[in-house]
């Protein structure tokens, strides 16, 4: 054979990322986690909501629902955070404001859209506590760039000595597998904005 160890072969293996739950919510495609194309879990699979009859109630309810602040909730449409993929799974949404989600509100789980009509929102920060720990700007819930709660004020974490074993402090105290966990620096996910709260 012609080869050397400089072409020696590697694998990460991750953990795919569980199933939704039925009636999830999620943001994507947003500056930050305030705001985003809605993204609702319907038979397991992440869809998205058509913007025909989308309005301020229904962005106050899907805000409600993510535990974020509602009012003043803004609605979006025409794909305003972007073209989402896979199944349209709510049409013609008809919320009050008083519900706590989205699939309390009169729906259409039939639709007449095209993902161009993809609804979205933005709600306000909600408060945080301190040591509260959260993932912003990732691809899916299990990524992205880590924030810490002091003071009542969200912020960002230095990279300076971030290693596997930070990364895997962070992903237990989310309730989630630590296993595979990895450490990214140099603003992987993006660069934040405020203070640097460690």
């Amino acid at each position: 054979s012609d080869c050397s160890h400089f072409e020696d072969a590697g694998v990460m293996c991750l953990e795919l990322e569980p199933e939704c739950n039925n009636t999830d919510i999620r943001l994507v495609g947003g500056n930050d986690y305030t705001e985003g194309r809605v993204e609702v879990c319907v038979d397991s699979v992440w869809g998205t909501v058509c913007d025909d009859l989308w309005g301020v109630d229904d962005a106050a309810v899907a805000c409600k629902q993510l535990g974020l602040e509602y009012t003043g909730a803004v609605a979006y449409g025409s794909a305003y955070f972007g073209v989402g993929s896979g199944p349209i799974v709510l049409d013609n949404v008809g919320c009050t404001g008083n519900e706590s989600s989205l699939f309390d509100c009169v729906y259409s789980p039939t639709h007449n859209c095209v993902h161009f009509e993809d609804a979205g929102v933005s709600c306000g920060s909600a408060s945080c506590n301190n040591s509260d720990v959260r993932l912003v700007n990732g691809f899916t819930d299990y990524e992205g760039r880590v924030e810490v709660c002091l003071n009542g004020v969200w912020g960002t974490v230095c990279d300076d000595f971030w290693s596997t074993n930070d990364a895997v402090v962070v992903c237990n105290q989310l309730n989630i597998s630590s296993a595979n966990a990895i450490a990214l620096g140099s603003a992987y996910f993006g660069p934040g904005t405020g203070v640097i709260n460690m």
